[in-house]
């Protein structure tokens, strides 16, 4: 036997209101399926999913780090700040081989936006020749 897909990611929330409509409005991403209490989004090649909890403790940590993929990261970034996202970083090309710049949404959950390295610009922590 061998697993070889991801079908789709849940995330609980206790926000669940308010991180849907970052990821449905502000982010944008399409909508498969929606109830009161779930929204699974359809993205290229993997879904996610988020489902109401009525009661937890505020997260403490980083548990869980949601990356989504586009074409041009700091065009991303700029958009998504005048919708009012508050990132943790401006973009920056990342000594891994891409190009990132992070958020958490309201239940605390780590969102990065992942692109190519943008030319010229050194990796994160290097300074430039």
């Amino acid at each position: 036997m061998r697993l070889s897909k991801l079908s789709y990611l849940t995330l609980w929330a206790v926000r669940f209101d308010e991180v849907k409509k970052l990821y449905k409005d502000t982010l944008g991403l399409p909508v498969a399926q929606e109830n009161e209490n779930f929204i699974m989004f359809d993205t290229k090649g993997a879904r996610i999913a988020l489902h109401r909890l009525t009661k937890a403790p505020p997260l403490s940590r980083s548990t869980v780090e949601v990356h989504l993929e586009v074409n041009d990261v700091d065009e991303v970034y700029t958009s998504l700040k005048s919708k009012g996202v508050k990132f943790d970083e401006p973009p920056a090309n990342r000594p891994w081989g891409t190009r990132s710049a992070g958020f958490k949404d309201p239940e605390g959950y780590v969102v990065e936006v992942v692109g190519p390295l943008k030319p010229g610009e050194p990796l994160e922590g290097q300074l430039a020749p």
